[in-house]
């Protein structure tokens, strides 16, 4: 394990007041990577301190912690920050993360006088014993079928059981003498046999259906398909991974901090009339590919970054920043 420092500003905005707030960041990591690791040290420290401006932002615009209480809350925040940072995608291994915030109050914002929200430990105990009053509450699980056989509505629920009452009262508006009522008995008696015969078939078609589309699904012959198209907002950071093959057409994205574009686990992703402005525009690590097609990438910090065996493909694409590739990454056109 190789050890390193974390320092540097950030700029948070306070939901309180609406203004822009200073802070300093300062702490230390230990990390395990193949290869140089003063190589990656760099790269593992910029991307840890821009997690750490988001994930803060975030938890401040959702209310779920103020300025006053950021130091105390931190602490259950740093695997958010790990796992924001795309450091895995590096190739790298994070292990302790210890971090110390402090925030310059400005001298013309007056002392936060709204509520404080709960710290996280209070707010997971909450949500526990929600979750668990929902799972034990039985009428969270009350399923209802109604069928119509022959001019029969019948009524099954898991509550009140199959409707007898119910369907008695319909033989009999439809029965005016014994023999009719005896007749259409039958008949209904054989109706419902049929209708069970037809349910039972009909889900055993479904499940034989399923599980050839489970088989179909797990075999190594089915292709993987064309990309699916995916939905991007341009106000959040997006990441793909775990084989996704996806595209995302004509999105104009503007981040002040983070990575736009983040691709790891041999994602597949085709970026086309696409227009990127933030700190990190894209970043590839672990086989991933990305291509993009026309648009602009702007990167403050870095326009592209390829890591591990990543790949960026641009084609006419106006890319203003660094391009930084690492190891077999690689990083072709505009």
């Amino acid at each position: 394990m190789q050890t390193g420092q974390l320092g540097g500003p950030l700029t948070l905005q306070d939901p309180a007041t609406g203004q822009q707030v200073q802070a300093n960041v300062s702490g230390t990591f230990t990390f395990q990577v193949q290869g140089d690791p003063n190589q990656y040290l760099p790269h593992l420290q910029s991307a840890l301190l821009n997690a750490t401006g988001s994930v803060l932002q975030q938890k401040l615009s959702q209310n779920q912690v103020a300025l006053p209480t950021i130091g105390q809350s931190l602490p259950y925040f740093l695997q958010e920050i790990i796992a924001a940072s795309g450091v895995q995608q590096m190739g790298a291994q994070v292990g302790q993360l210890q971090l110390n915030v402090q925030v310059a109050q400005p001298q013309a914002v007056q002392p936060y006088q709204g509520q404080l929200p709960p710290d996280p430990h209070t707010q997971m105990q909450n949500r526990m014993a929600q979750i668990a009053q929902e799972k034990l509450d039985p009428r969270n699980y009350d399923y209802e079928a109604r069928v119509n056989i022959g001019g029969f509505k019948l009524k099954a629920s898991t509550d009140k059981g199959f409707d007898t009452e119910g369907l008695t009262n319909q033989v009999k508006e439809k029965a005016k003498t014994e023999i009719i009522w005896w007749g259409i008995g039958c008949v209904v008696l054989l109706l419902v046999v049929v209708g069970l015969g037809v349910l039972g078939w009909y889900v055993y078609a479904k499940f034989k259906e399923g599980e050839k589309k489970g088989n179909w699904e797990s075999g190594s012959a089915e292709p993987a398909g064309e990309a699916k198209d995916a939905k991007w907002d341009g106000k959040s950071p997006y990441s793909c991974g775990a084989g996704d093959v996806v595209k995302i057409k004509g999105v104009k994205a503007q981040l002040k901090s983070g990575t736009a574009i983040t691709a790891g686990a041999n994602c597949q992703l085709e970026l086309e009339d696409v227009e990127i402005d933030a700190p990190v525009g894209i970043q590839v690590g672990a086989s991933a590919v990305v291509t993009v097609k026309g648009g602009s990438v702007t990167g403050k910090d870095a326009a592209a970054k390829a890591l591990g065996n990543g790949k960026i493909v641009f084609k006419g694409t106006k890319v203003t920043g660094k391009k930084e590739q690492l190891g077999a990454a690689k990083i072709e056109g505009p």
